[in-house]
């Protein structure tokens, strides 16, 4: 089922007396329960795709949509706020609060229903992604780079939301890492049926998405 919808999306830069399109026309619509993969060449505007499609940044031309309605509609900060997660490679956890704080705090902020108490929810969360609950109230710093990845999937989860974006979410991490946080971003779409993105120079993570796409001179093409 259609969970978002990318209509006639463009967007360029200037560059001297040119205007540069990396988006062009763009459309695509991704759906639930499944695991997308986004790769292409680096400044082919894969970021920026996922920046539009998240609320981070607007288009130039064309609309988002999520569950048909029109992201502007929604409101911006309302639909990265209660629709979607964003997972990064630098993980942008709150480096003064511990592993569960981190997660608890999105529980506080969001508009969806989130089950009480939040603290208690969110160590079952974090116990079910390997953090127990020892390392649950260490600092972050004190975890290693796949725990705190762990982590932010977790926080991301904490809004029961149903679109995940990752944006190159094991560039820091050790191949075995690696794989192990591509297969819990697998789980999530096959196990929660939620809708996957992640953008990736990986040809090793693209392998286990369900769908290769390929960011190919500002249109999304799907990979046989």
């Amino acid at each position: 089922m259609s969970i978002l919808r990318l209509e006639n999306i463009s967007y360029g830069y200037i560059d001297g007396n040119n205007k540069r399109m990396i988006l062009n026309n763009l459309d695509y619509t991704f759906e639930r329960g499944k695991f997308y993969s986004i790769l292409g060449p680096s400044g082919s505007g894969k970021t920026t795709l996922l920046a539009i499609a998240g609320g981070l940044e607007k288009a130039q031309e064309g609309n988002v949509y999520f569950e048909g309605k029109n992201v502007n509609d929604i409101g911006l900060g309302k639909y990265r706020r209660n629709n979607l997660s964003f997972v990064f490679q630098q993980f942008n956890l709150i480096p003064y609060l511990t592993a569960v704080e981190n997660v608890v705090n999105v529980m506080e902020i969001t508009n969806n229903q989130v089950p009480k108490p939040h603290y208690t929810t969110a160590l079952n969360l974090l116990d079910q992604f390997g953090i127990v609950k020892t390392k649950a109230e260490r600092s972050i710093y004190k975890l290693s780079g796949g725990e705190q990845q762990r982590v932010a999937i977790a926080r991301g989860l904490a809004t029961n939301v149903d679109l995940i974006m990752a944006d190159e979410p094991t560039g820091n991490l050790d191949t075995a890492t690696e794989q192990e946080i591509i297969k819990i971003l697998r789980m999530l779409a096959k196990e929660y049926n939620k809708c996957v993105i992640v953008v990736t120079h990986s040809d090793s993570i693209a392998g286990l998405s369900d769908i290769q796409l390929k960011l190919v001179e500002g249109k999304l093409t799907e990979r046989m």
